[in-house]
């Protein structure tokens, strides 16, 4: 028997920081970076994303994103570089985190962050302490296309 949950342990660890194991399943960090002294991540689990902002102990704020709900959306575009950028929409107000690799060709510095939109204006783009990027390809997530109007770029 004790070989049986060796085995199992070992497997949990090395699922390390990246993943979270909850009731319903196990959750997968998608996205994650500091941005001062809060944090921005966004985890899978369950054919959902959930999007989180606070600090390290307790979310100030989380929205559930399913894609069937109409409340969240993937975008990829180049700008300098490849961007990526999944949108969460909670009202008149979308949360939207990106990594935008750059190019050292034209002097376009990789960068990533939280920008926060009212309807379709910016009203606050931060970036991340130290660059971040998603753990997933956004096209395996089966999430619908953002319109160019809430390009984080």
């Amino acid at each position: 028997m004790k070989a049986m949950i060796v085995p199992g342990l070992v497997a949990l660890m090395a699922l390390g920081p990246a993943s979270t194991v909850h009731a319903e399943g196990i959750s997968t960090t998608v996205f994650t970076c500091s941005i001062g002294k809060k944090m921005v991540s966004v985890t899978r689990a369950d054919g959902r994303l959930t999007y989180h902002y606070g600090t390290g102990n307790k979310d100030e704020m989380s929205i559930v994103g399913i894609p069937s709900s109409g409340n969240v959306f993937q975008m990829t575009q180049r700008f300098a570089g490849m961007e990526y950028q999944l949108r969460f929409r909670n009202g008149e107000y979308s949360y939207i985190v990106y990594d935008s690799e750059g190019n050292g060709r034209v002097g376009a510095a990789a960068t990533s962050g939280l920008v926060i939109m009212q309807g379709t204006k910016q009203i606050s783009d931060r970036s991340c302490s130290r660059f971040a990027e998603f753990a997933v390809s956004l096209d395996s997530l089966g999430i619908p296309e953002d319109t160019d109007a809430y390009s984080a770029m």
